[in-house]
């Protein structure tokens, strides 16, 4: 009896072990959040968008489309068109970037941020859920300290201890045509990513959150985080916000 009794103890801690790293302090349209006490007020979900737990990574998003999915390559993004060129295309080259040019959220819009009508959060999930803004995505990355976990990176808030966890993904954080290749065998090290609402200085690119640490990794051990920027054609994970 207190062997099975022993067994059972072993099986429900870690059953709980991965819900140990989330704080969970509420609902809203059935989809849970944590409070960091973060100086914005603002809720972060406890979960990736299309992940059925925190430790899933979930769905991978091109910026600024609202279905699950991404574009292999700047001539398959929902904002990019061929520039008038008889040039041929190469679409194993990088520099096809320079035969498209950006529809929407770059020069000549001057649009910065997504639109509502573009945030696959809002879209998916309803308001007030929406996606991080990049000086939202930096106040998570200061406001907490991150440590590396099995699947993912948590972070323990500086301001009231609550906990939230990033889940590093399947391909290191982030997809794309040219990085088929798990991230954590070509570059040595397992990342996490989150896409932001902000489009980034050059219009190809938009603002994401990175947390990263190098091989040999420990339970434990201190990572860092910010903010950088990505193409946005590239697959990357989001997590909704709420005030």
């Amino acid at each position: 009896m207190k062997r099975i009794t022993n067994l059972l103890i072993i099986l429900i801690m870690a059953t709980n072990m991965e819900c140990s790293a989330q704080t969970v302090s509420g609902k809203i349209n059935g989809h849970e959040y944590v409070d960091l006490g973060l100086p914005s007020g603002l809720k972060w979900a406890t979960q990736n968008i299309g992940a059925t737990k925190p430790s899933e990574d979930g769905d991978y998003f091109a910026w600024g489309d609202k279905e699950s999915g991404y574009s292999f390559s700047c001539d398959q993004y929902k904002w990019s068109d061929r520039k008038s060129s008889h040039e041929p295309i190469d679409f194993y080259n990088v520099d096809n970037i320079d035969l498209f040019q950006i529809t929407k959220y770059g020069e000549k819009d001057g649009k910065t941020t997504l639109e509502a009508a573009d945030d696959a959060a809002r879209t998916l999930w309803g308001a007030p859920w929406r996606m991080p803004t990049v000086e939202e995505l930096q106040e998570l990355s200061d406001g907490c300290q991150w440590v590396y976990m099995k699947s993912g990176f948590k972070g323990t808030s500086k301001y009231n201890g609550a906990t939230i966890f990033i889940p590093t993904g399947t391909d290191g954080g982030h997809r794309s045509f040219f990085e088929e290749q798990f991230m954590t065998v070509e570059f040595n090290f397992v990342c996490a990513t989150l896409w932001s609402s902000s489009r980034a200085s050059t219009e190809w690119d938009a603002q994401y959150f990175m947390l990263a640490n190098d091989f040999p990794l420990h339970e434990n051990d201190s990572v860092s985080g910010g903010v950088g920027m990505k193409h946005r054609y590239y697959g990357i994970p989001i997590r909704a916000v709420s005030q």
